[in-house]
């Protein structure tokens, strides 16, 4: 277990007895900062880019370093980059958007908290939801919640969550959105009260998340670990029946980098818990249950991102290192052989970052731990050979 592994894991675990307390209590009190908004900065975009390994390209820094943050895909195009840790470990209240066009990042109002580990999920109207996260680097959880509105540029607060917390959020097909929280139950957002609610209790008991996916047919696959991190933990929950079942289990027990769902309506996990070996790979098959081993990965890829480009193929990128830094190393996996291939190396290495697939095709690849412990400001967009 290794350095951010273990910061994750005591962070979780100990936030256990406060999410229970909270459950006994009912919604929580509002922590807002209500910060006020910053004045509009622009980085500066190196001119010409400076081209990296592969197929990897520097682009313009962030305004601010982070790492554990969120990147979301606005309807226009532009990526909405919010919180996570900066300096010192500690959570930002500070979010920029990014421009495809000018290859710029943009700094914007602050967020109403600052927070990390937090989740974004853009809404069927445009907006994005920004639920839970923690607002320092110890155990303190987050029940706030707020709403990023693009046509005004600005943060305002919606409705608290019961619990909070550690979080996971998806979409689900009727505009609710799902939230995997750390603990024994979920909860659900409703955009038009702006209300959250509690979900049935998860089949295992003190269930620590790790990742939520939506499936084809609406259910979402959530996957984590439970009994205090000695088993994992997979199920599925039913929007229409307001259900969990347990579905699985994996092959593998490791912490989860990366759960991307496939064309094909399955979905890879890539899982580490070792930053000198390669990742365990599998892949869940939605119709019958089954997670089926399908190998490793060819490098160290524990805590990368990941984003499937417009061909199917699956971009896995950065991951982290014995002592802490970045792995630039990233693969591709090919569905329709079950192999990862090298896909060059990042300009930067990196781990806790984000990828976010641009409508061009291209991934942006922001931030994340360069150098442990400092975030970087760096950033830089992977081309697929396709759009060259």
């Amino acid at each position: 277990m290794n350095c951010q592994a273990v910061l994750m894991r005591m962070i979780a675990l100990l936030g256990i007895v406060s999410l229970a307390f909270l459950a006994g209590c009912g919604a929580g009190t509002s922590q807002s900062l209500n910060n006020p908004a910053s004045a509009p900065v622009v980085t500066p975009v190196p001119a010409p880019p400076s081209a990296g390994a592969g197929n990897f390209t520097a682009v313009g820094n962030l305004t601010t370093a982070r790492a554990n943050h969120t990147a979301t895909l606005l309807p226009d195009g532009k990526v909405l980059i919010t919180g996570g840790f900066g300096d010192n470990s500690q959570p930002l209240a500070s979010a920029e958007l990014y421009d495809p066009s000018t290859h710029k990042f943009t700094s914007i109002s602050n967020m109403s908290t600052s927070r990390a580990w937090h989740t974004a999920i853009l809404l069927a109207n445009g907006k994005v939801l920004i639920t839970g996260g923690v607002q320092d680097n110890s155990s303190t959880f987050l029940v706030s919640a707020e709403i990023y509105d693009p046509a005004i540029g600005t943060f305002a607060a919606t409705g608290n969550m019961i619990l909070g917390g550690r979080v996971r959020s998806t979409l689900l097909p009727d505009g609710r959105v799902f939230i995997f929280e750390d603990g024994n139950v979920a909860e659900i957002y409703d955009p038009a009260s702006g209300t959250f609610a509690l979900t049935s209790a998860y089949t295992s008991s003190t269930v620590l998340v790790d990742t939520a996916t939506l499936l084809p047919d609406g259910r979402v696959l959530v996957a984590g670990c439970a009994a205090q991190c000695s088993v994992g933990t997979t199920e599925v929950y039913d929007s229409h029946t307001g259900m969990f079942s347990a579905t699985g289990p994996r092959q593998a027990w490791d912490t989860i980098s990366t759960a991307t769902l496939l064309i094909n309506g399955t979905v890879l996990f890539v899982e580490g818990n070792d930053s000198a070996l390669p990742d365990d790979a599998e892949v869940y098959d939605p119709t019958s249950g089954v997670f089926a081993h399908i190998g490793f990965t060819s490098d160290v890829h524990e805590y990368s991102a990941a984003a499937r480009l417009p061909d199917g193929t699956v971009l896995i990128a950065g991951g982290q290192v014995a002592g802490g830094n970045g792995n630039p190393s990233a693969e591709l996996y090919v569905p329709a052989t079950s192999m990862f291939n090298s896909a060059g190396n990042m300009v930067t290495g990196r781990h806790g970052h984000t990828a976010t697939l641009l409508p061009d095709g291209t991934v942006l690849l922001a931030g994340g731990y360069s150098i442990w412990p400092a975030p970087t400001t760096s950033a830089e967009i992977y081309k697929p050979k396709a759009t060259h």
